[in-house]
């Protein structure tokens, strides 16, 4: 139950954490439209992320001390909190939260702190684990690897919402190509870090015996969605987009399945990625 209670808690953050991150990174750094977010949104984003760390510290600290997730063991939670880097990562993930929760919704102003509370996750998985030398270049490639999918994240989540609100469709197709020339940096710092995070995690000795466990076949899950997600990311731009800047029949209707398609295999992608940090990689 724990298990389980850890990979839901993961799950939440990378979600509510990779949209709060994601958003502001879309908005200042790739359309740089400046308009404020809704403040409504923006708010339940952030205690929805604000619940799931806490929750993620307690089913951390169940975990650890071999207890229910409904009966704590309060000494293992301090322990976490007060002992450990995972300990700092969390305070350093709620003060920015909380910042987030007291600035005005304009992208430039949510961005720092949103990157900061998104980066604090590094320290969930199996980054935090390794040792020096590496120790510092691996947490770096999973904060690179994090913030790269939470931009492609929020762009996804924007295109979705114009095209399910129907509204402002002329300029989707120029959001999308402006994302586009974004999207090739992106998916090159994914498939590098990612590259970085498995070398690191399970040696280049360990690469050939990947598939032979559990930890490899999750990952080999995760890269064909993501793999999958790339395909319709180039449909839409090369295909969907041109027919709708053309008006032609279906064409909205196409581009706005497409899109929550792309959107359905991501949360797949972070639904694999929040159980692979709970398995050994070596079984």
């Amino acid at each position: 139950m724990e298990n389980g209670c850890l990979i839901a808690a993961r799950l939440g953050l990378y979600l509510s954490l990779g949209l709060l991150a994601g958003l502001p990174l879309y908005r200042a750094l790739i359309v740089r439209d400046p308009a404020p977010f809704s403040r409504l949104i923006f708010s339940i984003l952030t205690l929805m992320a604000l619940g799931f760390t806490g929750f993620g510290l307690l089913a951390s600290a169940s975990a650890m001390a071999g207890t229910s997730i409904t009966q704590p063991d309060w000494s293992a939670v301090q322990m976490i909190l007060n002992e450990t880097d995972l300990g700092v990562a969390i305070k350093v993930r709620i003060a920015a939260l909380l910042l987030l929760l007291l600035l005005p919704a304009r992208p430039w102003l949510l961005l720092l702190p949103a990157l900061v509370a998104m980066a604090t996750l590094a320290w969930n998985g199996h980054a935090a684990a390794s040792e020096a030398p590496w120790a510092q270049p691996h947490l770096l490639a999973d904060m690179l690897h994090m913030l790269a999918a939470a931009a492609w994240l929020g762009a996804l989540a924007s295109f979705l919402l114009a095209a399910l609100r129907g509204r402002d469709m002329t300029r989707l197709p120029v959001d999308l190509a402006d994302f586009a020339r974004a999207g090739g940096i992106i998916v090159t710092l994914l498939v590098l870090t990612g590259l970085v995070n498995v070398v690191m995690i399970v040696g280049v000795a360990g690469l050939p015996a990947l598939l032979t466990t559990n930890y490899g076949w999750v990952l080999a899950a995760k890269l064909l969605l993501f793999a999958g997600m790339l395909g319709l990311a180039g449909a839409n731009r090369w295909l969907l987009t041109p027919k709708l800047e053309r008006a032609l029949p279906g064409a909205r209707t196409h581009l706005r399945l497409s899109l929550m398609i792309e959107t359905s295999l991501w949360i797949g992608v972070i639904a694999l990625v929040a159980y692979l940090g709970t398995l050994d990689p070596q079984a």
